[in-house]
């Protein structure tokens, strides 16, 4: 399995999350890349005009929901079928505000945990089936022990531009 690596595309990110993700209804009000590095940071605007004036706005639920998107992004989407990833968690593990001069970054580093789908699907098996864990025999000591061989961790950082809602 090959390792994941940034994406890569002449699209921007908000029109490959608009295209990806229907659900988003092409409401991201972002700018910019893919937030891997400062250079390459997701620019979260307040003053996008799809921005509805006169409800709070959360950048913080946008940069949530954009970690959350690119994770996907990179594990599922992005890749070959015989290399997608299922069981994907991720946990937030540092929070970094950075100030420099007029642009205000938020740089947070996430932990990432998943299963490739072929160990997935084999772990769902031996989980459910016959001899599962509903079986007064199953083995559920060794299933985790399974488990936890079969699992990537990884951490992802993922670098904001807050400037236009930061302090508001």
């Amino acid at each position: 399995m090959s390792p994941l690596e940034p994406i890569v595309c002449r699209e921007s990110p908000r029109k490959v999350l608009e295209e990806d993700f229907k659900s988003l209804h092409g409401k991201l009000p972002i700018h910019g890349g893919w937030g891997y590095t400062k250079a390459d940071a997701c620019i979260i605007d307040k003053n996008d005009p799809i921005v509805i004036q006169g409800i709070p706005f959360d950048g913080v639920e946008i940069e949530h929901l954009f970690v959350e998107k690119r994770i996907y992004e990179e594990m599922i989407i992005f890749r070959s079928d015989d290399e997608k990833f299922s069981g994907i968690t991720w946990k937030l593990l540092k929070q970094e505000l950075i100030v420099e001069a007029e642009r205000v970054y938020d740089k947070l580093s996430f932990s990432v945990t998943a299963f490739p789908d072929k160990d997935w699907e084999k772990l769902r098996i031996e989980w459910e089936g016959p001899a599962g864990h509903r079986s007064p025999t199953f083995d559920q000591a060794a299933h985790e022990q399974r488990r936890r061989q079969r699992m990537i961790n990884i951490t992802r950082e993922f670098w904001f531009e807050i400037t236009s809602f930061y302090g508001s």
